[in-house]
């Protein structure tokens, strides 16, 4: 368990705008006390750092007190310790990315914020997160979590390797990398690393379906995320993945072989970016969208959820000021600019040339992700859960393409 305490001495008052019940002024020196947040990763420990210090400056009786839970079941141990009555005031969820957070809204641990915290700059694809029935429980991020191929710059010149423009050409220079010795792409052996890869290879393979995601016209099981995923099993077959990717264990893992000169591509989560220049600060690397077969290009992904507030929080004042803040251009810019991550406002600035070349990759093209789709339409609840036991089996040899996506199937509306 990791905990640092963060308390500067300023003074200072905040006005809070609120776009339903009024406008609510609140004397900065009125709130005080102790408030402990969760986060479930170390790559957001500096983020969260800067941002407790700029809170801070508008609130400083308020001592924030911050846990990184990334060494174990994270929502086991956040179940846990809410039942136990000894929760975070404040903690991460996915949103409604999965059935976590609507899990602990039906058992009454999130507060609503709906009538408590100033949503006015997040945008409305964003708050789709953070809404269940008619309350909002969480605070998003304008930071856009895509999903991106990155490459090595110099690989590729070395080589006389090109970006692809079709997806054709996309699938040709797999074999053409794998004839010259060289691993083609980095990808770990577990559910979620090889989802990152699968969507953005099913949103290039069939731009139209991924399209269709947004109001599930296109079903989760559709021929084309059929023939998408098959593909990918194909590709590992061919070696495309490594002779010996089953042994990438994690994403670390991933990522270590492509920024060793492992593998001449990574395709990942945008959020990789920073631990790629941390691991290799000398590694000059890109990144470009998969295209599909016409050249069009789009990014699969959305905005990042954030904090909770638990519902039996003992210093509910501090810790509805403390969202409030996270609500704000502010507290947003430094979370987007901080972390390197893709910018999902236009009125935050990417901080990187990556993030931006990620970005720009897209050409202002969005599609949903496949994965939030088991979440937001599984009859039963139950399609995530199918979707994580049973995604590795298909690479495995274990179920067919076509058997995975008939549970997936059983389990969606």
């Amino acid at each position: 368990m990791k905990r640092k305490l963060i308390t500067m001495i300023l003074t200072s008052a905040l006005v809070l705008s609120l776009p339903i019940g009024g406008t609510v002024t609140l004397a900065a020196e009125d709130v005080s006390g102790t408030i402990v947040i969760w986060e479930h990763d170390y790559s957001f420990e500096d983020s969260l750092t800067e941002l407790v210090a700029a809170f801070n400056e508008e609130y400083p009786d308020v001592s924030v007190e911050y846990e990184i839970k990334a060494d174990g079941d994270y929502y086991s141990l956040l179940q846990t310790a809410i039942q136990s009555g000894s929760g975070p005031d404040l903690f991460w969820t996915n949103g409604t990315a999965t059935t976590n957070m609507p899990d602990l809204v039906s058992n009454s641990a999130c507060e609503d914020l709906t009538d408590k915290v100033d949503f006015s700059f997040i945008s409305d694809s964003a708050m789709d997160l953070a809404k269940i029935d008619d309350g909002i429980y969480s605070v998003p991020w304008m930071t856009l979590d895509t999903r991106t191929v990155f490459y090595n710059k110099d690989m590729f010149e070395e080589n006389g390797w090109t970006v692809p423009t079709t997806f054709d050409e996309f699938e040709k220079l797999l074999a053409t990398i794998k004839e010259a010795g060289i691993t083609p792409i980095s990808l770990a052996h577990d559910s979620w690393s090889a989802l990152f890869a699968f969507e953005p290879i099913l949103a290039g393979y069939s731009p139209e379906y991924s399209a269709g995601l947004q109001d599930y016209t296109s079903k989760a099981d559709g021929q084309e995320a059929r023939e998408a995923l098959q593909k990918m099993v194909d590709w590992a077959e061919a070696g495309y993945f490594g002779d010996n990717w089953t042994g990438v264990i994690d994403n670390q893992a991933q990522i270590l072989a492509f920024t060793t000169g492992s593998t001449a591509m990574n395709i990942a989560g945008s959020w990789d970016a920073a631990t790629i220049s941390f691991n290799n600060p000398g590694l000059n690397y890109g990144a470009f969208a998969i295209p599909s077969e016409d050249g069009t290009t789009g990014l699969v992904g959305t905005a990042a959820n954030g904090f909770s507030v638990n519902a039996a929080s003992e210093n509910m004042d501090a810790a509805i000021a403390f969202a409030n803040f996270c609500a704000s251009k502010e507290a947003q810019t430094i979370w987007v600019q901080s972390l390197g991550a893709v910018s999902g406002s236009e009125e935050i600035e990417a901080s990187t040339d990556i993030a931006k070349e990620i970005s720009e990759s897209g050409s202002g093209t969005t599609y949903r992700s496949w994965q939030n789709v088991l979440s937001s339409y599984s009859s039963t609840g139950q399609a995530s859960t199918v979707w994580d036991a049973d995604f590795m089996k298909v690479f495995d040899g274990t179920l067919t393409v076509d058997e995975f996506m008939d549970e997936i199937a059983a389990e969606m509306e």
